[in-house]
């Protein structure tokens, strides 16, 4: 089985749909190496200028089994099917195509988006749904607004969910005392901080949870600073107006081994994003052992379960009660680790990636064709 995969994600920003692309990338390859009947990967980069180098870095951490597609755009002949996970258009490819929904909050949120991208996204959307693409959602919740915005047959949407990179995880003794000593000299970050990650854009509340930090005891704030990881995003200069409460730092987009360090730092990790198709930065906390503080809204409810604190995201007095209790009880801290590390372990991308060649298996059997216009 030859499935061409769409990387050009992981040649730009590394944002949410570029982690996913990496994660599942490297799961179905290590699968799949070696594996009679597992598919063949053919990579290609739909909508990404990539010159040779890009090429060769990508592939020389993947198994032989991995390889760069012939050309810009995959033909027919050379593949059993296409899958994107990247929101790129569906017309590149004229067989089977699966196609993964990280959110409609281009439809359900618009105000979120530029219009350029709102475009896009709904454009491709809608011709994976026409023409006959099998659909990934990477939740429940995400699932349910694909079932109430488009007519699709059960039968083409599956619910396959996202999970923490084996990178987070707890770190102890000296691993720990390393992470402690980094954050230090990078971040100037050597006490108790609470640590919030993602692009710094309207859908995630930032202001908000500033507000409701700036709520917070005068000597709690600054003793515990509020550390905001994450690039700039859609309508970045909307996310907070003003100057910057001296109780923030603004770390930016880091590395992933230093986000590693962050998570297994910060005393607590808020993310009281108002809407998310799965979130990401839930799982990766609880699997690095912190308590967190999440919405009760959306996919984030739904991951989270009982191991967060999940709280009204449009209440900035219920965040910063959330957020005062995190800081002041340690055994409810204690309690949310636990759980968090428990929850955590349920989300896995062998599974995921398990269940991605199952649909693959599925659509090369008898499955839905989708034909593009190339």
């Amino acid at each position: 089985m030859r499935v061409g995969f769409d990387v050009s994600k992981l040649f730009g920003p590394r944002d949410g749909v570029a982690r996913y692309s990496a994660s599942l990338l490297e799961a179905l390859a290590e699968l799949s190496e070696d594996r009679s009947g597992r598919p063949c990967l053919v990579l290609y980069a739909l909508d990404a200028e990539v010159d040779a180098g890009g090429w060769k870095r990508l592939l020389e951490g993947l198994p032989g089994n991995v390889r760069r597609g012939p050309g810009r755009w995959p033909r027919r002949r050379d593949l059993d099917l296409f899958h994107i996970p990247t929101f790129a258009d569906p017309a590149c490819f004229n067989g089977p195509v699966v196609f993964t929904i990280h959110d409609l909050t281009f439809l359900t949120h618009p105000q979120f988006h530029v219009p350029e991208n709102r475009n896009q996204c709904l454009l491709a959307t809608l011709r994976a749904v026409a023409e006959g693409a099998t659909v990934i959602a990477v939740s429940e919740a995400t699932a349910a607004e694909v079932r109430k915005w488009f007519v699709l047959p059960d039968e083409r949407l599956r619910v396959v969910y996202e999970a923490a990179s084996a990178g987070f995880a707890v770190l102890d003794g000296a691993e720990l005392e390393g992470a402690r000593q980094r954050i230090a000299e990078r971040f100037g970050l050597d006490g108790a901080f609470v640590l919030s990650v993602g692009t710094l854009e309207p859908r995630k509340n930032i202001a908000r949870l500033i507000k409701a930090y700036g709520g917070l005891d005068r000597e709690l704030r600054a003793r515990v600073p509020l550390a905001l990881v994450g690039g700039g995003g859609w309508k970045r200069d909307a996310v907070f107006a003003g100057d910057w409460p001296d109780f923030v730092r603004r770390l930016g987009a880091v590395s992933e081994e230093d986000l590693i360090a962050l998570y297994n730092v910060a005393s607590v990790v808020a993310y009281p994003s108002l809407v998310e198709g799965f979130g990401l930065p839930v799982v990766e906390a609880m699997a690095c052992g912190t308590p967190v503080l999440t919405s009760n809204r959306s996919s984030l409810a739904e991951v989270a379960g009982d191991a967060a604190l999940c709280v009204d995201p449009l209440d900035v007095a219920a965040i910063r009660r959330g957020l005062d209790v995190l800081l002041r009880e340690p055994s409810r801290r204690e309690r949310y680790r636990q759980a968090g590390l428990e929850r955590a372990a349920t989300f896995s991308w062998r599974r995921a990636a398990e269940e991605v060649i199952d649909v693959y298996g599925e659509i090369t059997r008898s499955g839905p064709r989708m034909v593009g216009a190339r």
